[in-house]
């Protein structure tokens, strides 16, 4: 009886990150995340709402000060900026202006000197040309929308003298499973998934990585003064534009959030996946 053949997962991947992005008007990036104003709303929400994930990723990463770290898909410092206040001279990569702006602008504010952004998608980074590896810590933290994720992992474990840190969702989160409820009211075709952690595990697999994985729980709860401010939050995300569509949203969340003493709250719970490995000597 012959072996079974092993599945491609690295092909794997490419289907479904396509079949993702084949979802008409899905926006991610830098044509979501450029502009400033967009930027910045996302920075004011997640220096609040990711708090308890950030702090277990700053354990995770245990850097001493002087130990250099690379950030792919920043944001507007979710990470870096945590960082660079535990003495990490971080390098932060982001396709996005916005962010890498707002990051730039927090970071001059709190007097922080040790961060240095650098713009592009990681598959299109130079590492020996736009980077100066090795780096003490790789970590890549919900940005994995690398088409060929087996040589973006190939060259963030390069870059690495010490271990190498993903985040990536093992399941739908709260803003995913919006998306797959709404979609097609919205645009008249379904939403497509992300691909999820357990391909990425496969990938590394596949190149004789053999990864730590840990599941934790996902924050999932988004909390908003008015039902109003839940549209203007969700609207470009969705691209949102025509009265119509504005008032599908008002309509779901009108049914679907949940009053607190600290507003209105949308909620729901999801797991994640911390996968790491540390360079052979």
């Amino acid at each position: 009886m012959e072996d079974a053949v092993a599945p491609d997962w690295n092909e794997i991947w490419k289907r479904r990150l396509a079949l993702n992005r084949s979802t008409p008007e899905f926006r991610e990036g830098a044509d979501l995340w450029g502009g400033r104003e967009q930027a910045r709303r996302y920075a004011v929400r997640s220096g609040t709402g990711h708090a308890h994930r950030v702090a277990e990723a700053m354990r995770d990463l245990a850097v001493s000060p002087g130990d250099r770290v690379l950030d792919i898909g920043s944001g507007p410092g979710t990470l870096s900026l945590p960082l660079a206040r535990a003495g990490a001279l971080v390098t932060a990569v982001d396709p996005a202006e916005g962010m890498l702006a707002e990051l730039r602008a927090a970071a001059e504010e709190e007097g922080l000197t040790g961060v240095t952004t650098v713009r592009g998608l990681w598959e299109e980074i130079d590492a020996t040309r736009d980077l100066r590896p090795p780096y003490d810590r790789v970590v890549a933290s919900f940005s994995l929308a690398m088409p060929d994720i087996r040589s973006a992992l190939a060259a963030m474990d390069a870059a690495a003298s010490g271990s190498v840190h993903l985040y990536w969702f093992a399941d739908e989160p709260l803003w995913e499973r919006l998306y797959l409820a709404l979609w097609e009211d919205l645009h008249g075709a379904p939403y497509h998934q992300k691909p999820k952690a357990d391909c990425l595990f496969n990938v590394l697999y596949g190149m004789g990585i053999y990864a730590n994985v840990l599941m934790r729980p996902l924050e999932g709860t988004t909390t908003f003064a008015t039902v109003g401010d839940a549209v203007a939050h969700f609207a470009p995300r969705m691209s949102v534009e025509t009265p119509e569509q504005r008032e599908i949203l008002l309509d779901y969340f009108e049914n679907n959030l949940v009053r607190r003493d600290d507003g209105l709250a949308l909620v729901g719970s999801s797991t994640y996946a911390a996968i790491w490995w540390r360079k052979e000597e």
